[in-house]
């Protein structure tokens, strides 16, 4: 299984699944504004990667790319995105 790692403040890091992404998408009706991933699956499941300030469209183009990149492989590969990550929750 393939997985995104997502920067966070003082050199930690969150890991965001690659595998079963049906949508990448900015959401803008958060505060700060942030990006909602969601995934294929018997229920819908979402992950919200909340920023430390606003992320912008070009956050989700370089969070598809590392998706893209992976692409069913194994392991890790960065993302850099123009916030640290101040927090992934998955519902």
């Amino acid at each position: 299984m393939g997985y995104v790692k997502l920067k966070k403040a003082g050199g930690d890091f969150d890991l965001l699944s690659a595998e079963g992404v049906a949508a990448v998408k900015l959401d803008t009706s958060t505060t700060p504004d942030s990006i909602k991933v969601s995934y294929f699956g018997a229920a819908v499941h979402e992950c919200v990667i909340v920023p430390a300030a606003d992320l912008v469209q070009a956050d989700v183009t370089a969070l598809n790319g590392a998706i893209g990149n992976i692409g069913g492989g194994s392991g890790m590969i960065n993302v850099d995105l123009s916030q640290v990550v101040s927090e992934v929750t998955f519902s």
